[in-house]
């Protein structure tokens, strides 16, 4: 990255910031352009060189959310069975567990299921990248479906678990997840 790359992602990260710090005190809907750019002590100029609207920086955010989390779970090393499973929801759950108070932050402005919708079409792109065993080969609307099905799960525990004012820690949630999990699998194999 040259520099003036460095300059424009930088840029992008004061205006992110910005609107996070605004976000804090104001709803969304009404923080404007002119209000994110001065907080990031920037022209409006800049802001729209950088972003489209102010729901462009919700989507960078969120982009970086995801890549975030998604080199984390890449970082994992394969296993086999539950220890793969419950080493993904350490992973997951650690993660959003830090990232607590801006997730916090998206349940009260609304904005938590775009950052879902950005999340799955992120995810699907991701999904053979990811070798887990619970992963199925299949044709890319069968993928769709499949990371659906399982982020609108781990997304929903993430409202559940976080939208609340004092969240247990996250080893509690692990141990409720892989009961769902067991008694899911145990309930397919009872036939």
């Amino acid at each position: 990255m040259n520099g003036k790359q460095r300059m424009v992602e930088q840029s992008k990260q004061w205006l992110c910031d910005a609107l996070i710090n605004l976000m804090t005190k104001d709803n969304f809907q009404d923080i404007s352009i002119t209000e994110i750019a001065q907080t990031a002590e920037l022209s409006r100029k800049t802001f729209y060189h950088s972003f489209k609207n102010k729901e462009a920086v919700i989507n960078y955010l969120c982009d970086q959310l995801f890549d975030q989390y998604f080199e984390q779970l890449l970082q994992q090393k394969p296993q086999i069975g539950e220890m793969m499973l419950k080493t993904t929801f350490d992973i997951f759950l650690d993660f959003w567990w830090q990232k607590r108070d801006l997730i916090q932050l998206l349940i009260r402005q609304g904005l938590f299921d775009h950052m879902n919708e950005i999340w799955q079409q992120k995810a699907t792109s991701r999904y053979q990248q990811f070798a887990a065993p619970w992963h199925v080969q299949g044709t890319p609307t069968q993928v769709n479906y499949v990371m659906a099905f399982q982020l609108g799960g781990l997304t929903n525990i993430l409202r559940v678990w976080l939208g609340q004012g004092n969240p247990e820690p996250p080893e509690q949630i692990k141990d409720v997840m892989l009961l769902v999990a067991r008694q899911l699998a145990d309930s397919l194999d009872a036939n």
